[in-house]
C-alpha cells in the first residue's frame, strides 16, 4: 500500500484499501467511477488528488467522507474501518459550490453553528462567541455574521464554508475543488488561508484539484487519478519533476504551458500573490467518457497515451514502487 507523507514515523490517520464504485451508464452498463484504489495518509500532511473532471477525484472523496458508500474495498480511520456515526465529526469536507453547499435562508452566523450544535454542548452565546472567533480564523469580520449567502462574495461564502467544517473540530478536512469558480486573485488568497490554517491547526488535509500548481503550493504528497484509477503517487511533492507516468507528465507540461515555465517553483507567499493565480489543467472529459473506462481489462490511458501498445490495451498495470515513496502504473515506466 502506497504512503503518502513525508514523516514516515507519523502514524497513519486515514487508509484507503481498495475501493471502487460504479454507476449505471446512461447507453451502456456500469461504468467505473473509481477502481480499486489504495492509499494511507499521515497525520498532519495534506494529500493532493490531480486529475482531469470526471476522473472520480469527487467521488473518492465522498467515499472517504462518508456521503457514499463503496462497492467493495474499505476506508481505515485510525487504524480502524471507519465508523461513521462515530466519525462524523472527525471528518469534514468543503464543497467545490459553496452557494449549493449551504442554505440560503440561514445567516452566516447559523450556518457555522450548525456542527456546534450538532456535536457540542454550548447554549446560544457559547455558540454565537465561537462562531465569531471562526469568522475571525478565516479571514471575515464577526460584525458579518448576520449576512445571508448571497450577501457574500464566492470567496468569501468558501470562507464561511471552512470555518463551518473547522466548528466540529475535524481531524481530516477534504477540499473538493475548493477554488474551482473563484477568479485567480481571490484563489491566491484562499490558498494562503488554508495554508496558515492547516499549520496552525495541524489539520491533516486531502485537497483536490485539476490545478497542478495549486496542489503543488499546499500539499506534502501526489496521487494523479484517470479514469478512476490512480497512475501516480508521490510521498514528497518536492519531487514533482519527477513525474513518470504519461499522463501525469501532461499535466506537468499544461502548466509550464500557461507561463510557468519555473515550475515547479519555491513555494512562498511572495510567488503567489505575484504569480496572479494558478494556470491549471484543462478540463476534458466529462464522466465516464474516459477510453476504456468501462473496460474490465488494460490501462485506463491507453486510448489517449502516445506510448501505449499491444499489452497496455490488455494488461492492467500495478501501481508499483519505482523508487522509495515514488509509485506508478504504467508498463513502460
Amino acid at each position: 500500500m502506497d504512503t503518502v507523507g513525508k514523516k514516515e514515523e507519523t502514524a497513519s490517520l486515514l487508509e484507503v484499501r481498495g475501493v471502487g464504485k460504479s454507476y449505471r451508464g446512461r447507453k451502456r452498463g456500469r461504468i467505473a467511477a473509481v477502481r480499486g484504489v489504495c492509499f494511507s495518509l499521515k497525520r498532519g500532511r495534506c494529500l493532493g488528488v490531480v486529475g482531469e473532471s470526471g476522473c472520480g477525484k469527487s467521488t473518492l472523496c465522498r467515499i472517504i467522507a462518508g456521503i457514499e458508500k463503496p462497492d467493495f474495498g474499505e476506508i481505515r480511520y485510525c487504524g480502524v474501518p471507519a465508523d461513521y456515526k462515530k466519525d462524523r465529526q472527525k471528518i469534514q469536507m468543503v464543497f467545490q459550490n459553496s452557494m449549493d453547499a449551504v442554505n440560503l435562508h440561514l445567516n452566516a452566523e447559523k450556518i457555522i453553528s450548525e456542527p456546534l450544535e450538532n456535536f457540542f454542548s454550548m447554549d446560544r452565546e457559547g455558540r454565537r462567541r465561537e462562531a465569531s472567533r471562526l469568522m475571525e480564523l478565516v479571514g471575515l469580520s464577526p460584525e458579518d455574521m448576520g449576512k445571508y449567502p448571497k450577501q457574500f462574495s464566492g470567496g468569501q461564502l468558501q470562507r464561511i464554508c471552512i470555518a463551518r467544517a473547522l466548528a466540529a473540530k475535524p481531524e481530516l478536512l477534504i477540499l473538493d475543488e475548493p477554488l474551482s469558480s473563484l477568479d485567480v486573485s481571490v484563489q491566491a488568497q484562499l490558498l494562503n488561508l488554508l495554508k496558515d490554517l492547516q499549520e496552525q491547526l495541524g489539520l491533516t488535509c486531502i485537497l483536490v484539484s485539476h490545478d497542478l500548481e495549486a496542489v503543488y503550493y499546499l500539499a506534502d504528497g501526489l496521487a494523479v487519478m484517470y479514469g478512476g484509477a490512480l497512475v501516480e503517487t508521490l510521498s514528497d511533492i518536492e519531487a514533482l519533476s519527477c513525474l513518470r507516468h504519461p499522463y501525469a507528465r501532461k499535466l506537468l507540461s499544461v502548466c509550464r504551458e500557461h507561463g510557468a515555465e519555473d515550475f515547479p517553483f519555491a513555494r512562498n507567499k511572495e510567488h503567489m500573490h505575484k504569480s496572479g493565480g494558478f494556470p491549471g489543467a484543462e478540463r476534458g472529459a466529462e464522466d465516464g467518457e474516459f477510453p476504456g473506462i468501462g473496460e474490465a481489462r488494460g490501462c485506463v490511458y491507453a486510448g489517449c497515451c502516445p506510448e501505449a501498445d499491444e499489452v497496455c490495451l490488455w494488461k492492467t498495470p500495478e501501481l508499483s514502487d519505482r523508487e522509495p515513496g515514488h509509485r506508478v502504473a504504467c508498463h513502460h515506466v
